[in-house]
């Protein structure tokens, strides 16, 4: 409803107006007596509400005060609300807030009650009985709260011993031959449930205590109501929203029931593929723990999309607000995340290594122990394990020697240089002598012997084996690179690429009665 104006405010520009149309309460020995939310000729709300204080603290002094309200003489221009035959204050037309459900009446009866109570209230203020009366009467309630807060501690330790002897305790028993719940988790359970409960009766205690006592005096009276108000309030529109909220969590629930049947589904399939014990065209052992991953988590970023809109204050500017910010936060800092997701990708689907099989990867050799999302795990011959991130792994050069090792061993070579007095032929057998009589190197395909250069001052030959366990490579090749010496050393022919300025004076070599010098022995 407008207010009426006179000429004067009508003639007010714009913004003058609005502000002289401010809304402000009309706070008393602090009680909102009523509000204003007009201006009256040229003085506006705020001028209107010092005014009102300043005539009420005037006549408060001087009287006991009647409270009485009339009709203000001037045709629609509201009621007065008169303190011992004087005019307090005046509520206009235009104070009176329609769209809550206010009128006229509401607002003169809950000023003119309001009033008398400040009244009271300041004769109360004004005879010691009534304050020292409310002194005991505080100096009790906070006895007695201590006293409460003694016997919660007393009884947390009592609810906590008798919850382990009469409740974990037995939980723990029972559950040993099934899911097997240990014992300390239960405990860590019971303390939480205890501090929850005694923490909600303790927060009872002091809000209890603290209205009680604002109660007992004049001037803190109104804040023990306003608090009273705004806990029922609360409790209120606390209740109404779990009411309203029943149905969408129903659906909450139904939607997260779904979404928990369809990954256990999942996780049996694809763990009977990974077993071998089913054989789907697109899917092979070898991605099938990956894939039922991937799937999972599709299913349930899809179930709290669909759940979403069903919380309980999704739709408030808080709860997007702190949406958007993990989604800002999430889309930062995960970036680096997502690359090595995508690189565990690549290696999982493009099958370029698998579990088990051994490789080498820059520096570092061993068998493949785990192939994750993020990293892969490398077990080396020295019994370490190695882990690296795959957006490192995708980059670099990975040797495989259990790939093609199935049919024929994996192939290793090992690279000499004889000068040109030596006869190729010679070191050929004496290569392929050393590669026969070492434990490990396959016979079939058989060792080879190649010259691969023929350099200034020697020929550079390369045998080249067959192993039979790609694992034990570097054993059997430090068996090979003893027999080569060996063979050398047997027919006289030093393994020295003549890059030199003059030949020795003296051969080079260890001869065969000198073999095992100690500390060495013969086996």
């Amino acid at each position: 409803m407008q207010p009426k104006t006179n000429s004067a405010s009508a003639a007010m520009p714009a913004e003058m107006q609005a502000i002289a149309n401010e809304v402000y309460p009309l706070v008393v020995g602090n009680r909102t007596l009523t509000t204003f939310r007009v201006g009256l000729l040229s003085y506006s709300s705020k001028d209107r509400v010092d005014a009102a204080q300043l005539r009420l603290e005037r006549i408060l002094e001087s009287t006991h005060g009647k409270v009485t309200a009339m009709p203000v003489p001037s045709p629609g221009q509201g009621m007065a609300i008169m303190l011992d035959g004087q005019v307090a204050f005046t509520i206009q037309p235009g104070d009176v807030n329609e769209l809550v459900g206010e009128t006229m009446d509401s607002m003169v009866e809950t000023a003119t009650a309001q009033l008398n109570q400040v009244i009271e209230e300041r004769r109360e203020r004004r005879n010691p009985q009534q304050l020292l009366i409310a002194v005991l009467y505080t100096v009790l309630a906070t006895a007695i709260f201590l006293a409460s807060f003694w016997v919660l501690n007393r009884a947390r330790r009592v609810l906590l011993s008798l919850g382990h002897r009469y409740l974990t305790v037995p939980i723990a028993k029972m559950t040993k031959r099934t899911v097997g719940v240990k014992i300390s988790i239960l405990n860590r359970c019971l303390h939480w449930l205890v501090n929850f409960v005694l923490g909600l009766l303790l927060l009872s205690l002091v809000y209890t205590w603290v209205s009680f006592v604002f109660y007992q005096f004049p001037f803190t009276r109104a804040w023990s109501e306003n608090l009273n108000n705004a806990i029922l309030d609360f409790l209120a529109v606390a209740g109404l929203g779990v009411l309203n909220a029943i149905p969408g969590l129903l659906v909450v629930v139904f939607i997260l029931i779904c979404a928990r049947y369809i990954s256990r589904f999942m996780n049996f399939m694809f763990s009977r593929i990974e077993r071998g014990e089913l054989n789907l065209g697109m899917f092979d052992r070898d991605t099938a723990s990956t894939t039922r991953r991937i799937l999972s988590f599709l299913v349930w970023l899809l179930a709290i999309a669909m759940i979403y809109p069903y919380l309980p204050g999704a739709n408030t500017d808080a709860f997007k607000g702190l949406s958007v910010m993990v989604g800002l936060m999430i889309s930062l800092g995960a970036s680096s995340v997502v690359g090595q997701f995508a690189s565990g990708l690549i290696l999982i689907y493009a099958k370029s290594l698998k579990q088990g099989e051994y490789v080498q990867i820059g520096g570092t050799e061993g068998t493949v122990s785990h192939i994750g999302l993020f990293a892969t795990k490398i077990h080396t011959n020295l019994r370490e394990e190695v882990s690296i991130p795959n957006s490192v792994l995708v980059g670099q050069n990975v040797i495989n020697f259990s790939r093609l090792a199935a049919g024929g061993g994996v192939i290793s070579q090992v690279v000499i240089t004889i000068g040109y007095d030596v006869a190729w032929r010679q070191v050929e057998a004496m290569l392929l002598e050393a590669a026969r009589g070492t434990a490990g190197v396959r016979r079939d395909p058989a060792p080879r012997v190649f010259q691969t250069a023929l350099s200034d001052w020697y020929v550079e030959y390369h045998l080249r084996v067959a192993l039979d366990e790609p694992r034990r490579r570097l054993e059997i090749l430090n068996d090979l690179h003893g027999k080569v010496q060996d063979v050398f050393n047997t027919y006289g022919v030093q393994i020295m690429s003549p890059n030199y300025i003059a030949d020795p004076a003296s051969d080079k070599l260890v001869p065969v009665d000198k073999w095992y010098p100690a500390p060495a022995k013969k086996n």
